[in-house]
Formats: structure tokens, C-alpha cells, sequence
């Protein structure tokens, strides 16, 4: 994924001045191509760099071949019907609310069936998840924890809706508290499957503090300090001995039950991750605006899944009259 355009001071921080800005189509096309084409337009057929935006069919048109290019293409915004500023006023409610926004609230304030709203989101969600980041670094906590929805009669870890999440959260960064956190979804807590997270998570040389698992045992932690701290044996509770991991896992599970109803099926819990870990990453952004432009660049640069990939099935139902 490309590194994201230098900030734009100029977009508005609050909604009525956003939504006054890109009030138009052009508004939101002229934005969308600052983006998709940060050195200039430029023909994949004749390399020409002059073209006439047709805003109908938002296709821009090259002035040397007449070679037409859609400006949606590729991105988020990919053979949607929907207008553009639809997408940048959900986009910003998205980035705007720190406890995020369902699929209902969402529907209500655009104006959209709940079942719309649920798919942008996910849409959203899903080019969030795909951005490139750096590895955790210096002093990282690592644990894992059970989160997902809520099963009548079934309490804790024994509820079918719920999945083991690790995460990794960076620590005494400049002495500001908690640094950046990651979150996985794991089959389970072996050795073999916290190594990849650890792996793909924290980088070398790291200092990682876990809890005395075995688990984290043996090869699991290569090329960075292991500390193991036994829970019990230290006569502390789990939040005291890793204060940091136990702060997110606790947002995490606010958010899910709070904003989300407790309605997130393991499925689609990936996707809410994603979304967790880039709102907490994000949390000291000086303005919503600035994460309205990372998470545009995000859209800009991944094609969001089929519809039947998006709501979890393994193939495309085929109609009737086709199959037989």
C-alpha cells in the first residue's frame, strides 16, 4: 500500500464544514483523484497526462487517445451506484466516532436501509485491515483473551460466538504510557500459532513481557528478550502484572458490547479488529480530519471483497436458473 499524501490542513475538522465541502460530486472527484493520481494523471495507454473528467460516468477521459479511465476503479468505490459524497460523509463518521458508529446509527444519519449501512462499514473495515504498518517495537506486553458475541445460557469461554484474540501493546513510549497495539484473531493459544503472531507482530530485538503460558515457552519468542512473568507466583492479579494488553482488551470488549451490542459474529470479527486497532493507534490524531485522510488513502488503494465474501460465505450463491 502507498504511503499516504503529506497531511491537508485545509479540510474541515467538523461535520457541517465537511459536509459543506464536499457537498458536490466534482467536490468529492477532485479529492478522490488528488489521491489516486498524487503525480498527475497519467494514460496506462499513451503515458499522456492531460485528460477531461466526465463526471456522469466518473471516467476520466485522456486528451492524446480518448482512452477512458475510471476514477473508482480498484478502490472502495468500486462500480458503486451510490454518489461519492455519500461515501466521504460515511467515511468521516466512521473516523469521527471514537467508540464507532453501527450499521443502524449510521442508516439513520445517511438516510440508508441498516443493511447498506452494514455493508460499507465492513467495506470500510476491510480497507483498513489491508493497510501496511510497522512492527511493534521496545517494550511489548503480549496476552490473549476470549471476546465475541453474546451466547444465552452459555457464560465465558464455553459460548460457541466466541473467539481467542491475542494482542501486542507497546509500552513506556517516551514516557507517554501505551504505545501502538496489534490484534489477531487465533484457532488457538499453542505454541506454534503464538510464534507467527509474535512473529508477524513485534520486531527483532524487542523486549516482550508475557505471562508464564508455556505457551510462549521453548522457540515460540526468537530474536527478542523474553520475560515470563508467573501470575500466580507473583501474588498480583493478571491486569497488575500486564497493565497495558489488559487496558485494550477492556476497551475492546466496551466497544463490542457496547457500540456493537455484543452482535459480532467470529467471522467478522477480523474485521472489527481491524477497526479497533486502527481507531487506538490513532487516538492522540490532532483532528478527525487527519484520519478521515489515512483512512481515504486506505480506500484509495484497496478494492473491497465480493458481497458474498463480505458476509462470510465460501462461494457465490449460484441462481436456479443457472445451475440447472
Amino acid at each position: 500500500m502507498p504511503a499516504p499524501l503529506p497531511r491537508d490542513d485545509s479540510l474541515p475538522s467538523d461535520l457541517p464544514g465537511f459536509l459543506a465541502r464536499f457537498a458536490t460530486e466534482d467536490a468529492c472527484a477532485r479529492l478522490l483523484r488528488r489521491w489516486r493520481y498524487p503525480g498527475g494523471f497519467a494514460c496506462p495507454r499513451c503515458k499522456g497526462t492531460k485528460a477531461w473528467y466526465l463526471g456522469v460516468r466518473r471516467l476520466d477521459e485522456c486528451a492524446g487517445c480518448g482512452h477512458q479511465v475510471s476514477l473508482t476503479a480498484g478502490t472502495l468505490f468500486h462500480r458503486t451506484r451510490k454518489p461519492l459524497r455519500s461515501w466521504f460523509a460515511a467515511i468521516f463518521l466512521f473516523v469521527s466516532s471514537k467508540q464507532g458508529i453501527s450499521a443502524m446509527e449510521l442508516g439513520r444519519q445517511l438516510g440508508f436501509r441498516e443493511a447498506t449501512a452494514w455493508a460499507w462499514l465492513h467495506k470500510i473495515r476491510h480497507c483498513l485491515g489491508a493497510r501496511a504498518s510497522e512492527l511493534l517495537s521496545g517494550i511489548v506486553e503480549v496476552d490473549e483473551t476470549y471476546e465475541g458475541g453474546v451466547e444465552p445460557g452459555v457464560p465465558g469461554r464455553g459460548a460457541r460466538t466466541k473467539s481467542l484474540v491475542a494482542a501486542a501493546v507497546e509500552v513506556d513510549v517516551d514516557d507517554k504510557g501505551f504505545g501502538r497495539a496489534k490484534l489477531r484473531r487465533i484457532p488457538n493459544a499453542d505454541r506454534s500459532t503464538l510464534k507467527e503472531f509474535v512473529d508477524a507482530t513485534i520486531a527483532k530485538g524487542s523486549s516482550v513481557l508475557t505471562d508464564g503460558w508455556a505457551g510462549y515457552g521453548g522457540n515460540a519468542i526468537q530474536g527478542k528478550a523474553h520475560h515470563p512473568i508467573n501470575v500466580k507466583q507473583s501474588g498480583r492479579d493478571a491486569h497488575q502484572v500486564l497493565p497495558a494488553v489488559h487496558r485494550v482488551f477492556a476497551l475492546l470488549h466496551r466497544v463490542l458490547l457496547g457500540t456493537y451490542q455484543g452482535a459480532v459474529r467470529p467471522k467478522h470479527l477480523d474485521a472489527y479488529l481491524a477497526e479497533f486497532e486502527f481507531r487506538f493507534n490513532r487516538r492522540h490524531a490532532a483532528s478527525r480530519t487527519l484520519l478521515f485522510q489515512r483512512a481515504l488513502s486506505c480506500a484509495v488503494a484497496t478494492q473491497p471483497p465480493e458481497y458474498w465474501r463480505l458476509v462470510g460465505r465460501t462461494s457465490p450463491r449460484v441462481p436456479l436458473s443457472k445451475a440447472a
